[in-house]
């Protein structure tokens, strides 16, 4: 909550002293179920996480399989390429990691918490417009 406050805070100063604010709502709720293991292990290698624990989180997202039941009946089995395992100690910071170059990629001022991050920008010409259109 306090983090919603801030954004709003700053951006009702702006408003208040007359200059016009983009705002753009990210939410990652679904990150966790969608995020592909291959993206996140390079972004680790970049990080400098590389041997045994490069090595121990691979293992841990890779080579796991799943199926579905619908009614009584069972589809065949399939390697999960995607996601991170509900409840696991490394979702939450694969998450973190994940994300973490939100900000060096989205020119604007972000307020990133969690699953939720709101990117803003005042807007006082042509070319801050076109700045949040690209980004």
């Amino acid at each position: 909550m306090t983090q919603l406050l801030v954004a709003i805070e700053i951006w009702t100063e702006m408003l208040d002293s007359g200059d016009p604010v983009d705002v753009i709502y990210l939410n990652f709720s679904k990150a966790f179920d969608t995020l592909l293991h291959q993206i996140l292990l390079n972004k680790l290698k970049a990080y400098g996480i590389v041997r045994d624990t490069y090595d121990w989180i691979r293992a841990f997202l890779t080579g796991r399989t799943d199926q579905v039941v619908v009614y009584s009946s069972l589809s065949s089995w399939l390697e999960v390429l995607r996601g991170i395992p509900q409840s696991s100690v490394l979702g939450p910071i694969s998450l973190v990691i994940f994300i973490n170059d939100l900000p060096d990629v989205v020119r604007s001022t972000a307020h990133i918490f969690a699953d939720d991050t709101k990117a803003y920008r005042k807007v006082l010409t042509d070319q801050d417009y076109r700045a949040v259109s690209r980004h």
